[in-house]
C-alpha cells in the first residue's frame, strides 16, 4: 500500500498555504497570495530562488559526475601504501575480508547518510548543521580538517609529477649508483634489503638506489624536525604547476568539475589495471600475492585485526569529513542516494582489493630479484611507490613507459583529490556569502589556491618528510571519533529519524532501510567509543623510519589533532549566548529543502514535539 506521504510530492503546489505557514516560493504566490501572517524567512527563501542563472549555485552535469567525484575520495592514497601493508600485518585474506565486510556493512549507511543530508539542504558541511546550531561546530571543523589536509595532499602531488618528468630520461636516476648523490652504501646487488619493523623499516648497511635517489636527490632529506633545512626548490615548482592546474578545474564551478572527474577517473582506472596486468607477469609475482591473501584464521582471533579493519573502512568512506555532503550539496534534489552509495563502496572495495594483489605481486618480484624474502622487501608509506614500485619499473624493457604509467597514475589521484578537497573549502566560503557571483567564484577559488600552495612549503624543505608524518598522523587522531559520534548522535536523536525519513523520502520516494537506521542511532556511535578507547590506550610515538620524533614535536601532533575541535566549543557559546533568540537545538529558519517547491511540504510535515520513546519507534518503523 502505498505512504501517504507520496502523494504529497506532486500536489505540493496545488494545496493552498495553511495560516501561519510559509508560502511556496512560486511567481503565483508573489503575486496573489493570501493575506497571512509569513514569517520574514520566507521572503529571504523567495529572494535567493530568483537570482540570475550567472548566480545559481550549480548541479552536476549528470548522476555519473558525482559518482566518479565520491570515488576519488574512497579510492585515494591509503589505498596504494597502507591498506596492502595493514593486509599483510593483520592476516592476509582474513583482514581483507573483514575489512570489505566493514566497508558494506558501515561504509553505505555512513555515504547514504552523507548524501541524503547534502543534497537534501544543498548546502556543504559548513551550513548542513544549521539543523541543529548548538552543533554547527561539527561542520566547521570538518571543513578545517580538509583545509589541513589538503596542502599534504599538494606535496604528494609535487613528488609525483618531478618523478613524471624524471620518467623521461634516458636512464632512470633512480635505476643506477652512478649519480652524485649516491652514497658508497648505494648497491644494485642482491644484498640490499629492506627489513621491517612495526610502522617504520630500517635499511641495512646497503641502501638501494631508489631508496638513495627518494631520499638524497628528491626530497634531499635532513636528519629530523630539529633541522628543517632550505626549500626544494624543483619541488615548490612541482607544487606551483599542480597548483594552477587545480584553479583551472575549479574557478568554473562543479560544471568543469564534474567533466574533469569524468575524464581523471577512468584514466586512473585504466592505468591501475594496467599496472596490475603488468606487475602479474613479473617473475616472482605470484608468490607475492600469495604472500599476502594467505589466510590466517587465527587473526581473527585478535582485537587489533578486528580493529585495524573498522578503523580502515571509515578512512576509506571519509567518515566525519564532510567530503561526500559537499560533493552531495550539487545533486539534483529528486536523485538516487542509497544507489550510489552501493556503487561508490563497491568500486573501492574492488579497487583496494586490486590494488593490493598489484603491490604484493610488485613486491614479489622484488624479492626475487634481491634474493630475499617478502617480508624484507615490504615498506610502507610513500616508499611503497617511489621506491619500491619505481625500482622494479626501472628493471622492465622500455621502463620510461611503465613509469610514466605510475606515476601518471599517482598524478591524476593526487589532483583528482585535491580537486575535490579544495571545493569543500571552496563551498563553505561562498554557502558563507549573501550572493553568488562568478567573480567572487575565482575570487575564493584562487585564494584557496594560493594559500593552499603557500602552506605546502613546510613540507617541501629538506625535513618535509618529517612535517608531512606528523601531520598526516596528527590531523584525524581525535576529529574522526569526536565528529563522527556526535553527527551519528546529532541526526539521530536531536534531528530525529522520523524526520530524516521524511526528508529523505521527500527526495527519493524511499524511506531509509530499518537495518541503516538501527546502525545510525545504536550500533556505530557505540563502536565509535569503543574504538576511540581502543586506539588510544596504547601510545605509539612518532616515527619515520628510524626516526623517533622529540617529546616537543609529539606535544605540538596533539595540538595540531586539537585544532579541528576548536569550532566546537566556539559555536556552542554562539548558540548560547549570543544568538538566544533562536532555539540551539531546532533547526534554524533557512533550514529546509534545497528546491523552494518542497518548502511548505517540509514545514506541513515536520515533526514537533516527539518523546524519546516516539524517536526510539521512529528507528524501527518502515
Amino acid at each position: 500500500m502505498a505512504d501517504p506521504e507520496s502523494k504529497e510530492v506532486t500536489a505540493t503546489n496545488k494545496v493552498a498555504p495553511k495560516e501561519g505557514e510559509p508560502l511556496p516560493t512560486t511567481h503565483e504566490s508573489k503575486a496573489s497570495g493570501p493575506s497571512v501572517s509569513t514569517p520574514v524567512t520566507s521572503f529571504e527563501v523567495e529572494d535567493q530562488a530568483v537570482v540570475s542563472p550567472s548566480m545559481e549555485r550549480g548541479h552536476w552535469g549528470s548522476n555519473a559526475e558525482f559518482i566518479m567525484a565520491a570515488m576519488i575520495i574512497t579510492i585515494h592514497y591509503s589505498h596504494i601504501w597502507r591498506l596492502p601493508y595493514m593486509c599483510y600485518w593483520n592476516g592476509g585474506a582474513a583482514y581483507m575480508i573483514l575489512y570489505g565486510f566493514f566497508v558494506l556493512l558501515f561504509g553505505v549507511p555512513i555515504i547514504y547518510m552523507d548524501v541524503s543530508l547534502g543534497q537534501f539542504c544543498g548546502k556543504g558541511p559548513a551550513h548542513i548543521w544549521n539543523f541543529c546550531p548548538l552543533f554547527r561546530g561539527i561542520g566547521v571543523g570538518m571543513v578545517v580538517v580538509i583545509a589541513m589536509y589538503h596542502p599534504v595532499y599538494g606535496a604528494i602531488a609535487s613528488w609525483s609529477l618531478y618523478y613524471l618528468f624524471q620518467s623521461g630520461s634516458s636512464v632512470l636516476p633512480w635505476s643506477t649508483c652512478s649519480n652524485e648523490w649516491n652514497s658508497l652504501s648505494c648497491s644494485n646487488g642482491q644484498a640490499a634489503s629492506f627489513n621491517t619493523t612495526g610502522d617504520s623499516y630500517m635499511s641495512s648497511i646497503l641502501l638501494s638506489p631508489g631508496e638513495e635517489y627518494f631520499n638524497n636527490r628528491v626530497l634531499q632529506i635532513s636528519s629530523g624536525l630539529e633541522e628543517s633545512g632550505g626549500l626544494r626548490w624543483e619541488l615548490v615548482g612541482c607544487t606551483f604547476v599542480t597548483a594552477l592546474l587545480i584553479f583551472a578545474a575549479l574557478f568554473w564551478g562543479v560544471k568543469v568539475i564534474g567533466k574533469v572527474m569524468l575524464v581523471t577517473v577512468p584514466l586512473f582506472f585504466l592505468l591501475l589495471l594496467a599496472l596490475f596486468i603488468r606487475g602479474g607477469t613479473l617473475p616472482g609475482s605470484l608468490d607475492g600475492v600469495k604472500f599476502a591473501l594467505m589466510p590466517s584464521p587465527v587473526y581473527l582471533l585478535h582485537v587489533q585485526t578486528w580493529a585495524s579493519a573498522l578503523i580502515s573502512a571509515w578512512y576509506t568512506v571519509g567518515m566525519a569529513t564532510g567530503i561526500i555532503s559537499t560533493l552531495a550539496s550539487y545533486k539534483r534534489f529528486k536523485s538516487t542516494a542509497l544507489r550510489d552509495s552501493y556503487v561508490v563502496c563497491g568500486v573501492s572495495l574492488v579497487v583496494g582489493l586490486v590494488t593490493t594483489m598489484m603491490v604484493f605481486a610488485f613486491y614479489g618480484a622484488i624479492a626475487q630479484q634481491k634474493g630475499v624474502s617478502v617480508s624484507d622487501a615490504l615498506m610502507t608509506g610513500p616508499g611503497t611507490v617511489y621506491i619500491a614500485m619505481a625500482e622494479i619499473l626501472a628493471r622492465l624493457p622500455v621502463p620510461q613507459v611503465w613509469s610514466f604509467a605510475l606515476f601518471f597514475m599517482l598524478l591524476l589521484l593526487g589532483l583528482s583529490t585535491q580537486i575535490i578537497t579544495a571545493e569543500v573549502v571552496i563551498t563553505a566560503v561562498l554557502d558563507s556569502v549573501p550572493r553568488r557571483s562568478r567573480l567572487i567564484r575565482i575570487v575564493v577559488t584562487a585564494a584557496v589556491c594560493g594559500v593552499s600552495f603557500l602552506l605546502t612549503f613546510p613540507y617541501l624543505s629538506q625535513g618535509g618528510i618529517y612535517f608531512f608524518t606528523m601531520v598526516d598522523i596528527s590531523v584525524m587522531r581525535l576529529s574522526l571519533y569526536v565528529f563522527g559520534f556526535l553527527q551519528l548522535l546529532t541526526v539521530g536523536w536531536i534531528y530525529g529519524m522520523e524526520q530524516l525519513s521524511r526528508d529523505i523520502k521527500m527526495m527519493t520516494g524511499l524511506r531509509p532501510p530499518v537495518v541503516f537506521k538501527f546502525i545510525w542511532c545504536f550500533l556505530l556511535p557505540l563502536l565509535i567509543l569503543l574504538m576511540f578507547l581502543h586506539s588510544h590506550i596504547q601510545h605509539y610515538r612518532l616515527a619515520y623510519h628510524n626516526y623517533l620524533f622529540p617529546i616537543w614535536a609529539e606535544v605540538l601532533g596533539w595540538f595540531i589533532s586539537l585544532v579541528p575541535l576548536a569550532p566546537l566549543p566556539a559555536f556552542v557559546f554562539v548558540a548560547i549566548y549570543v544568538a538566544r533568540t533562536q532555539p540551539v537545538l531546532s533547526p534554524k529558519p533557512d533550514w529546509g529543502p534545497a528546491d523552494p517547491a518542497y518548502q511548505a511540504e517540509y514545514h506541513r510535515q515536520k515533526s514537533r514535539n516527539l518523546t524519546m520513546t516516539d524517536k526510539i519507534k521512529a528507528v524501527f518503523s518502515t
